[in-house]
């Protein structure tokens, strides 16, 4: 006859100490406790099915108590009696949950779990949770964690200026799946290799410079000898608006809304073959009512040469800018980023909100029945935002 274990007490368990090898202790009936070198004691349940012996991992001492460890043990003996295999009944179950819970619901969760164990200040907890509101939830908050892979991720954050918040939202997404992956409600974190995804080539990107070096930019565009006034105009008007160069410099009068203050491109001579409006700064207005003085065209920067009914060279900008000694650290369409930086860097605007101020064709997938006009009010903020930053700029750069 088989010898009984004698039934653990806390007092055993806390006592328990190995410092060369696994110590196991014996609970009886299939459970177990084993503590490593390390000090981790694990709950196991051991069992055979099939023929085979199995084991089953219940959690860790003390945050599974020796009553619930029994409970545990005791549900899986009950299914082994109904000829259930309780491995492949907890797989069935982590599978279960992931079919059924959000990656909002998954952050809530996290940000809960870690809030009461104290493991972050209260205040950084909440603020990250904020950054979750505003960069990861209008892309991913509805999607099911089953779904998630860093693939379907990665093809979103492509759209996303690589930026100190895209980090953090991309560490914070790692480390809920991690969370999960603890928590047993997935079997592995489907997002482990995320942060491949900032391993970019250097070379692919748009030359840029930082927010904080505008002021330089300014300054240096200002006292250039022969950069004419309307190229001056037109630089600023594309940092402004954040439209690509093609489409900043061909412009028509016919395109402004004075009404709704804003510009509305039409399909065609848009990159992502849609409509697009911009709302207008006072800043983008101060610049139109400077370029009225050129209306005997029908573009707002025509060319200079005469009869004036072609829009200026899109590579004006980029020109002038060579000369003024940014070759290779600074193009026209960078300046596209720069505002992209600053503006997710704020953390106080919706990713979808910036993204559609781009006008980034990012939701072929996730947003496709988002409707723009919920954001348009947003991005009008935002747009003004963006145009009193430019304008401190300008300041301290004239007072250099």
């Amino acid at each position: 006859m088989a010898k009984l274990a004698k039934p653990l007490s806390d007092k055993a368990l806390k006592a328990l100490k190995t410092t060369s090898k696994n110590a196991v202790l014996y609970d009886g009936q299939g459970l177990q406790i084993m503590a490593n070198i390390h000090g981790r004691k694990t709950w196991r349940f051991t069992y055979h099915f099939d023929g085979k012996r199995k084991l089953l991992t219940l959690g860790n001492y003390p945050d599974i108590s020796l009553a619930l460890a029994r409970e545990l043990a005791s549900q899986k003996r009950a299914l082994l009696a109904q000829g259930i295999d309780p491995q492949e009944h907890a797989k069935e179950q982590r599978r279960e949950r992931e079919r059924n819970i959000t990656v909002k619901e998954l952050a809530i969760l996290w940000h809960a779990k870690r809030t009461v164990r104290k493991a972050i200040k209260e205040e950084t907890a909440c603020k990250e949770f904020r950054r979750l509101e505003l960069h990861l939830f209008p892309y991913f908050g509805d999607w099911h964690i089953s779904e998630m892979t860093c693939k379907k991720v990665a093809q979103v954050f492509l759209d996303f200026p690589q930026s100190n918040t895209l980090y953090k939202v991309n560490n914070s997404l790692v480390q809920m799946f991690d969370f999960a992956e603890v928590e047993e409600i997935v079997v592995k974190n489907p997002l482990k290799r995320l942060h491949s995804f900032f391993d970019y080539d250097d070379s692919k990107q748009q030359p840029t410079i930082t927010p904080q070096e505008l002021p330089k930019l300014f300054r240096t565009i200002f006292y250039a000898d022969k950069m004419t006034k309307i190229t001056q105009l037109l630089i600023e008007w594309q940092l402004l608006t954040m439209l690509r160069p093609k489409e900043a410099s061909s412009l028509k009068w016919s395109d402004i809304d004075w009404e709704n203050l804003k510009i509305v491109i039409p399909a065609e001579r848009m990159k992502a073959k849609r409509d697009h409006d911009v709302p207008l700064s006072k800043q983008a207005l101060q610049i139109l009512e400077e370029m009225k003085r050129f209306k005997h065209s029908i573009y707002i920067f025509p060319t200079q040469i005469a009869p004036y009914n072609k829009p200026i060279n899109s590579q004006t900008a980029n020109n002038a800018l060579k000369r003024i000694g940014y070759k290779n650290k600074l193009v026209s369409h960078g300046f596209r980023s720069i505002a992209s930086t600053y503006l997710h860097d704020l953390d106080q605007y919706s990713a979808q909100a910036i993204e559609l101020c781009l006008a980034h064709d990012s939701r072929s997938k996730v947003q496709k029945s988002y409707d723009n006009s919920k954001k348009y009010a947003q991005r009008q903020k935002i747009m003004q935002a963006w145009g009193d930053f430019v304008e401190k700029c300008k300041i301290e750069a004239l007072k250099a």
